[in-house]
């Protein structure tokens, strides 16, 4: 995403916040923008409140947010982490967490049934936003079966998913992130996907026509290897797919560039100058990603590029039945020092490297928006010596709200803890302490 700003430590209040600008995908320049996502003003946003019934040990809680630093205190799975997952949901409109949702209902309701809801309002100037999350969860052995109803609402108006995904802009850190660099492709597509979806919500719809595409395709590629499809009708799938996949590479890539910007003075700040290197590499081939680009990079030359690797790949594809070549199979290469950080970095350097990135994150979604994100931060102080607690909570201290979990009592320095709004989290109730 474009030019970021360079990381400068200050302590104190924290950035700017929400609104939406974005892109279309494959049908409109990079300022377009789309009518049901209109521009806000320039003031800064943060959530002002949040209120968590029945989702998991949140029974009932209620809290009045403010601008700055809020820190949620409290022993391990008393629930301080469900906090930040809901604020994440009202961005992202699901669980960064787990997929099964029924794991979100708490242990009362799903054996009761009844409604779940995650609201949260987003306050800027003087105007506000509401987003919220609605379960409606049938009881086992009701005439309705053991179902689960999900419906998302911005001021009160139901939308759609990629209605509702990046009117509040959140970026979360959890303990989890480490496999961004340590893990699968696939943690790395995920990371990448939901930063561009937050910043630019045509995007999440390219990736659902993209995800069709690469479903039907399948599907046909089967059938010829049966001998009940000819192999020339792939033609109109293949050109689907290098059409929607070349925009969805062309997007990941300038993200990817804008990441390493901020990523790369985030990092050698933590780590006193370790070299960081991000590299994206797109399946342009049936051989495996690679970071060698076409030249000039551009959507139609992607296009084009991903043409040639189909048809390159066709014998394997039918033997297969998988379509082998294009976003779905691409990855993000991180480099440690010159080596891949997946094989090489320790468990301490790849948590320094997500927290780098996610530094970098924000900025990136600052540049593409025009708001300052939230952060919300899960443990992110654990396992970091006090010298590097602090340079963390420097370098998020330029934005408008942080919200931070900790099990310890010292984690957050005196300095920054005077300044901070003080939570204990204690068996899913929330207790604010007075400075």
């Amino acid at each position: 995403m474009l030019n970021t700003p360079g990381i400068t430590p200050a302590i104190g209040r924290i950035g700017r916040s929400i609104t939406h600008s974005t892109m279309h995908f494959l049908d409109a320049p990079c300022n377009g923008r789309i009518d049901n996502h209109p521009e806000r003003g320039a003031d800064p946003i943060h959530i002002a409140r949040l209120s968590l019934n029945g989702f998991r040990n949140h029974a009932k809680t209620a809290l009045q947010l403010h601008p700055g630093l809020t820190v949620f205190r409290g022993a391990n799975g008393h629930g301080k982490s469900n906090l930040l997952e809901a604020v994440y949901m009202l961005a992202i409109a699901k669980s960064p967490r787990t997929s099964v949702e029924r794991e979100l209902i708490s242990w009362k309701l799903g054996e009761s049934g009844g409604h779940v809801q995650i609201l949260g309002v987003g306050r800027e100037g003087d105007e506000t936003v509401q987003a919220q999350l609605d379960y409606d969860v049938a009881a086992p052995g009701s005439s309705s079966g053991t179902g689960l109803r999900k419906s998302l609402r911005l001021n009160g108006i139901v939308r759609t998913s990629s209605e509702f995904v990046g009117h509040l802009n959140v970026v979360f850190f959890e303990a989890d992130d480490l496999e961004i660099v340590l893990g699968s492709p696939t943690t790395r597509r995920r990371y990448l996907d939901i930063l561009i979806s937050q910043s630019r919500p045509s995007y999440l719809k390219s990736m659902q026509r993209y995800s069709k595409v690469v479903t039907q395709r399948n599907h046909l590629l089967k059938r010829v290897r049966e001998g009940s499809a000819e192999p020339d009708e792939m033609a109109f799938w293949d050109e689907r797919l290098a059409y929607e996949g070349a925009g969805i590479i062309h997007q990941r890539h300038q993200v990817v560039r804008q990441l390493q910007d901020a990523a790369i003075p985030a990092h050698a700040e933590l780590t006193g100058g370790h070299d960081l290197t991000l590299e994206y590499q797109p399946q342009l081939t049936g051989s495996g990603p690679s970071d060698k680009l076409p030249e000039p990079f551009t959507q139609s030359a992607i296009e084009e590029s991903l043409e040639r690797g189909l048809q390159e790949a066709r014998r394997r594809e039918i033997a297969q039945g998988l379509t082998v070549v294009g976003p779905h199979r691409d990855d993000l290469g991180i480099l440690l020092n010159g080596q891949p950080a997946g094989s090489f970095a320790s468990r301490g350097q790849a948590r320094i490297i997500a927290l780098a990135l996610k530094v970098a994150e924000a900025s990136v979604v600052k540049s593409l928006t025009g708001r300052t994100p939230i952060l919300a931060l899960d443990d992110i102080l654990s396992e970091l010596d006090p010298g590097r607690r602090k340079l963390v909570l420097q370098q998020v201290s330029q934005y408008e709200q942080v919200l931070l979990t900790t099990a310890e009592d010292d984690a957050v320095a005196p300095e920054f803890l005077e300044h901070a709004e003080l939570f204990i989290v204690n068996d899913g109730k929330v207790t604010p302490v007075a400075n």
